[in-house]
């Protein structure tokens, strides 16, 4: 099924590409006076969500509204299972529902009525199909915005679809870019840094967890072949991994029991001959980040370890992906299969 709704981390970092970044005085006016309860973040979040819907959803899938909100808002809880005509779904099967009825023949009237100059095409079948369809659209977005590093305030997001809906905004769109900015740039690395340096230290204490001059923590499971070690940065080393934050979320494996469930379905739907299996790789020292250079020399072929790597030493203020924020210190379970000197 076909992403419905442009990520709110992508709508988020073009408003921080367009404006300049405002001072911390500057946001307290971006309090909304009407409600304290408010969360600034979740409201504007649901800006971008609301403008999505009204400029896009709508005209486009004519769907039922008061359906695809309240579906939207039901599925930011991942808990939750939803059920709509007679039709059941949550986060896991999501896409298995929504495969069913988004059709290409459903595209095709979709495509057809958008061609239509008299606004008379009809897009489905009955009653029933447009409200599961509604239904699928809000959760689709529901949980592209759950990817969001942060924690959404439902109540503050449905505020804000309901406002926009209505044409009742309560801020800006200039100044929620900027707010957006300093979120970004200045309230989560700070965040983030603060956050590591504890996770780190408390790592330090356990047993069996090492340090080395860098500030690399790490634990050794199996040193390997003492004999057959990385010694070069220009060494080709191959192996089996795990990456997590700090919450323990994994961002990358090559490890079929430690991918995300999404990732191994994909993979039995492209790729079935790599399906119940792990992925080896292998590549030289100096083309990984600096934790995985100095790491990868502590054991022999054959050995695991565990690394903590600070986040100077990982991704650093830039951050990666949708899964790592900057200044945010990583966890990495390693298996090293082979190493080759150059």
């Amino acid at each position: 099924m076909k992403k419905a709704f442009l990520s709110v981390l992508v709508c988020l970092a073009s408003a921080v590409i367009a404006c300049g970044c405002r001072g911390e005085k500057d946001f307290k006016a971006l309090i909304l006076p009407e409600d304290a309860k408010i969360d600034t973040l979740s409201y504007i979040v649901g800006m971008d969500i609301a403008n999505s819907i009204e400029k896009n959803m709508i005209p486009m899938f004519k769907i039922d509204y008061d359906v695809m909100t309240s579906f939207l808002i039901q599925a930011l809880d991942p808990q939750a299972t939803l059920e709509i005509e007679g039709e059941s779904f949550n986060k896991d099967n999501f896409r298995e529902v929504g495969n069913k009825y988004m059709s290409n023949e459903l595209r095709e009237r979709v495509m057809a009525a958008q061609a239509d100059t008299t606004g008379t095409a009809s897009i489905y079948t009955d009653e029933k199909e447009k409200k599961i369809v509604s239904a699928i659209l809000g959760a689709d977005i529901a949980y592209s915005a759950s990817q969001v590093q942060f924690e959404l305030e439902k109540r503050s997001l449905a505020t804000a679809i309901n406002d926009i809906h209505n044409g009742k905004g309560r801020i800006a769109e200039d100044f929620a870019a900027n707010y957006v900015q300093h979120y970004f740039t200045v309230v989560i690395p700070e965040q983030n840094r603060k956050e590591s340096e504890e996770w780190l230290a408390e790592i330090e204490k356990q047993d069996g967890v090492n340090k080395t001059e860098s500030g690399i923590l790490y634990k050794i499971e199996n040193a390997g072949d003492s004999n057959i070690k990385a010694v070069n940065d220009e060494d080709v080393v191959k192996v089996l991994y795990t990456g997590r934050t700090k919450n323990g979320k994994v961002f990358d494996s090559n490890r079929w029991s430690d991918m995300p469930k999404e990732r191994q379905e994909m993979i039995k739907a492209y790729q079935p001959d790599q399906a119940d299996a792990d992925n080896p790789i292998e590549f030289p020292l100096n083309r990984v980040i600096k934790g995985w250079t100095e790491g990868m020399k502590l054991i022999g072929k054959g050995g695991k370890i565990t690394l903590w790597i600070p986040s100077d030493l990982a991704y650093g203020e830039r951050g990666a992906g949708q899964d790592i924020g900057p200044n945010q210190a990583l966890r990495f379970d390693v298996e090293l299969l082979e190493v080759t000197s150059k």
